[in-house]
């Protein structure tokens, strides 16, 4: 599964360049809030695919994020790293969208694929398990679906290139020191979950 109109994350050079473009358009440049979305589209889709927005609510909160973008447009400080403030946004109006909704997505497990596939690999599977694979994921994504919302929102912004914990700390406003709390909470857990289910199975 690809994720659509994904580009990848990472620091391009153009970020410098995309950092005048809000002030621009705070003082009516009509084409400068067109270019933010046309060049960030990819880095926003991305952002709702990897927290498992369904494909159907999608597009939706696409505009939503960019109605909050418009609005906050004025806040934005040229100096501050565009991408950081743009997924700070992201994840907000994403939030207010799940305490009216939250729909679980299958997205989770192809998130930590790396996971499913060394937990399988201990098992050292054969071609009489691959049939497996799907069940492991869907347990996978239940116990990822399990976790605080705030372990997860941690868990999934680091699995993303271009976020570094300082970068983490500033979406959700947290201390560095506790994404790093939250996020070894969160793995720890996944671990222990992958223990427990070994232990039944052997």
């Amino acid at each position: 599964m690809n994720s659509p109109n994904a580009r990848p994350i990472t620091n391009d050079p153009g970020d410098s360049e995309a950092r005048s473009w809000l002030p621009l358009h705070v003082r009516g440049d009509a084409q400068a809030f067109g270019r933010l979305m046309n060049a960030y589209r990819g880095f926003v889709m991305t952002l709702l695919w990897r927290y498992g927005v369904d494909p159907a609510s999608r597009d939706d909160l696409f505009q939503d994020v960019f109605m909050k973008i418009h609005q906050s447009a004025a806040s934005y400080q040229p100096s501050q790293a565009l991408r950081p403030w743009l997924a700070t946004i992201t994840l907000n109006t994403l939030r207010n969208h799940r305490r009216k909704q939250y729909r679980r997505s299958r997205v989770y497990a192809l998130l930590f694929s790396k996971t499913k596939h060394e937990y399988l690999d201990k098992q050292n599977p054969g071609a009489d398990q691959v049939l497996e694979h799907d069940s492991t994921a869907t347990w996978l994504e239940d116990q990822i679906a399990k976790l605080p919302d705030r372990q997860r929102e941690v868990l999934v912004l680091s699995t993303m290139n271009g976020l570094s914990m300082k970068d983490i700390a500033r979406v959700v406003a947290i201390p560095e020191n506790t994404v790093k709390t939250r996020l070894r909470r969160a793995r720890l857990a996944l671990a222990e979950a992958i223990s427990r289910r070994e232990a039944v199975e052997n």
